[in-house]
C-alpha cells in the first residue's frame, strides 16, 4: 500500500480535480484505491456523488471529523469504519478495480481543536504531543484494515495546517498541482521551506522522545509538481507559461512531463454528475489523454517505491 498526499498551500490550482481523476483513473486500471478528503470544503467527496446523492446518502454517514474527535483507543478502527463506497461510480469500473473514500466536512477548519486534549490555552499543539499528533494518520493507516488498498490518495486543504502535515508524514509521495504563474512559482518555494521546517521540527521532537529507538527520522518527502491549467500553442506551453515552468524546474523540484491543459469547460460540469472528468462522457480526447498520462507517470513512480 502506497500513500500520496496531494497538496499545495495555494487554492485554485486544481488540487481536488487532480486527486479525483487520479483516483478514478487508477481504479479503472484495476487498482484498489482509497481517497481521504481532508479539505473542509469536501469537494473531493462531492466529486463522486450527484447533488441528490450528496443530500440523501452523505448526510447519513460519518465523516473524517469523527476520527479527529475520537480518543486514541480504537482510533484506527474508527477511521476504517468511515469508509464509504460510491456504488454508481464503482459500477462503471473495469479490470476488477474499485474505489472507496473517507468523506470530509466543514468541521475540519479547526481540525487540531477537534482532537481531544491536543492544544494548550493559546490554541497551539502541546509540545509534548507533537509527535503523537503528526503521526496520528500514519499510525492508523498502518492498521491491517487498510492493507487491502494498492494506493491511498489524500486531498489536503490549501494551507500548511496540521491536517496537511499529518498527510505528508503518512505519505510516500507528495504531489503538488500548480498553475504556471508567478504566484505558484513563489508558493512552491515557500512550500519547500515549510517542508524543511516540518522535517526539522519532527526530528527534533523525535530525538528527545522515547520513540527515538523505534521510529525512523523523517526525511524530506519525495515530491513532484504537476502543472495544471496550462495554455498550449502548437502542442507546447505558451511563452509566459513556459517561463514559469522553467523557473520551477530550476529550483530542482521534480516536475512531471505531462501537463494538464487549460480546459475549464471540460472539468466544470463533471462534479454535477458525480463522475470525475476522466470517466465522464463527451470529454475532449486531449483532456482525457492529459489525465491518462499523469496517471501513468504517477503509477510508474509508485512502482519504483520500495515495497
Amino acid at each position: 500500500m502506497k500513500v500520496v498526499a496531494v497538496a499545495n498551500n495555494k487554492g485554485g490550482v486544481g488540487k481536488t480535480t487532480v486527486t479525483a481523476n487520479l483516483g478514478a483513473g487508477l481504479a479503472n486500471l484495476g487498482m484498489r484505491v482509497l481517497l481521504i478528503d481532508l479539505d473542509p470544503q469536501a469537494s473531493l467527496t462531492k466529486s463522486f456523488f450527484t447533488v441528490d446523492e450528496t443530500a440523501r446518502f452523505l448526510t447519513q454517514v460519518r465523516t473524517i471529523g469523527t476520527w479527529f474527535k475520537s480518543s486514541d483507543r480504537g482510533r484506527a478502527k474508527c477511521l476504517a469504519e468511515l469508509v464509504v463506497s460510491p456504488p454508481r461510480f464503482n459500477g462503471m469500473l473495469k479490470h476488477g478495480g474499485w474505489l472507496e473514500l473517507i468523506p470530509s466536512d466543514s468541521t475540519l477548519v479547526d481540525a487540531e481543536v477537534l482532537i481531544p486534549n491536543s492544544v494548550d490555552a493559546t490554541g497551539n499543539i502541546q509540545d509534548s504531543k507533537f509527535l503523537r499528533m503528526h503521526r496520528r494518520l500514519a499510525e492508523d493507516l498502518g492498521d491491517p484494515a487498510f492493507a487491502k488498498y494498492d494506493v491511498i490518495l489524500i486531498d489536503c486543504p490549501p494551507a500548511f495546517s496540521l491536517t496537511t502535515k499529518m498527510a505528508i508524514v503518512a505519505s510516500d509521495i507528495m504531489l503538488i498541482p500548480a498553475r504556471p504563474d508567478f504566484l505558484s512559482a513563489e508558493g512552491i518555494q515557500e512550500l519547500g521551506k515549510a517542508l524543511t521546517r516540518l522535517t526539522s521540527d519532527y526530528n527534533q521532537h523525535l530525538s528527545g522522545s522515547r520513540s527515538a529507538k523505534t521510529l525512523a527520522p523523517m526525511r524530506m518527502p519525495r515530491t513532484a509538481v504537476v502543472f495544471t491549467m496550462v495554455q498550449l500553442f502548437s502542442g507546447r506551453p505558451i511563452d509566459v507559461h513556459s517561463q514559469f515552468i522553467n523557473e520551477v524546474k530550476a529550483l530542482g523540484v521534480p516536475v512531471l512531463d505531462t501537463m494538464i491543459r487549460d480546459r475549464s469547460s471540460a472539468f466544470a460540469a463533471s462534479g454535477r454528475h458525480g463522475v470525475p472528468t476522466i470517466m465522464a462522457h463527451g470529454v475532449p480526447s486531449e483532456v482525457r489523454n492529459d489525465l491518462g498520462d499523469v496517471i501513468d507517470e504517477l503509477r510508474k513512480q509508485l512502482e519504483r517505491l520500495p515495497s
